[in-house]
């Protein structure tokens, strides 16, 4: 039987295109637009390599608005009642 600390994977902190497109649930090209688009953010340079960072696509992919429940203005206005949320 294996030992299970030998088991132990540790998740990447960077993601190549296709996997961070993966780890999105979207497709390479879609990934594409959304980071032209800013909705993703840019892509770091390892070496010559571009790479996503993991933790800032979990920030980003928070970050999107819940169907239903768009905002106007920016969620800090709406936290602190400045703004009411669009109907």
């Amino acid at each position: 039987m294996a030992n299970p600390q030998d088991m132990h994977i540790t998740p990447p902190a960077s993601l190549r295109r296709t996997d961070a497109a993966r780890y999105c649930g979207i497709s390479p090209s879609h990934f594409d637009r959304v980071v032209r688009e800013s909705v993703i953010p840019a892509p770091h340079s390892m070496l010559g390599t571009k790479v996503w960072l993991r933790r800032e696509l979990d920030d980003a992919l928070f970050s999107l608005a819940v169907i239903g429940e768009e905002m106007e203005g920016n969620s800090c206005d709406a936290a602190f009642g400045m703004q009411s949320r669009a109907t």
